[in-house]
């Protein structure tokens, strides 16, 4: 009779980010500036513009543009947390914000400036980006929520299930981030 031992399962242990020193950095710079300008480009173009769409058996369906792309951004958090941890992710989450309130000041700014002598679209600018501040500010508030309750599902699920079943994890907090958002933003 073979008495091979058999292995216990390893647990998954929370790692630091200092402990992350020796691992590859070579896509989170990439990754990061992804998640920018997803999140910058979600608000700035997509939730400006309502949409219209016909869908089979519901009939039209209208929602805010950006909700098309604006999920990738909870993705890409998901794949961020999976391979670089929690800290790293929320330093992805951190500059994200950094870069929607410097496009809304940005935005702001332009707007307030003065218009040169002849130049005829002021009113549709003002129009356009107007309202670009208000939108990155519930934007701001609703996605920090809802990236870092996406976040914590996934690092606790992650534990949960002894780092398995990562499809279900990702949707899964996922759909936890994204409800936590929409619960916020759309009100705001």
């Amino acid at each position: 009779m073979d008495t091979a031992k058999i292995e216990e399962p390893q647990a998954v242990v929370a790692v630091e980010a200092d402990a992350l020193a020796g691992r590859s950095l070579r896509f989170y710079d990439f990754a990061m500036a992804a998640f920018a300008v997803i999140l910058i480009c979600s608000n700035l173009i997509g939730a400006a513009k309502p949409a219209q769409i016909e869908a089979p058996l519901i009939g039209t369906v209208t929602f805010g543009a950006g909700i098309l792309f604006f999920p990738l951004s909870y993705v890409l958090g998901d794949v961020l947390t999976e391979v670089y941890g929690f800290a790293r992710a929320r330093r992805v989450v951190w500059v994200g914000f950094g870069a929607s309130i410097f496009a809304a000041a940005m935005s702001w700014f332009i707007v307030a400036l003065p218009p040169a002598d002849g130049y005829t679209g002021q009113a549709a600018l003002a129009e356009v980006f107007g309202q670009v501040p208000r939108i990155f500010l519930a934007s701001i508030i609703a996605f920090w929520a809802g990236e870092m309750a996406n976040a914590f599902v996934l690092a606790r699920m992650k534990v949960i299930t002894g780092g398995k079943h990562l499809w279900a994890r990702t949707i899964g907090s996922t759909v936890v981030g994204q409800g936590v958002d929409s619960l916020i933003f759309y009100p705001l």
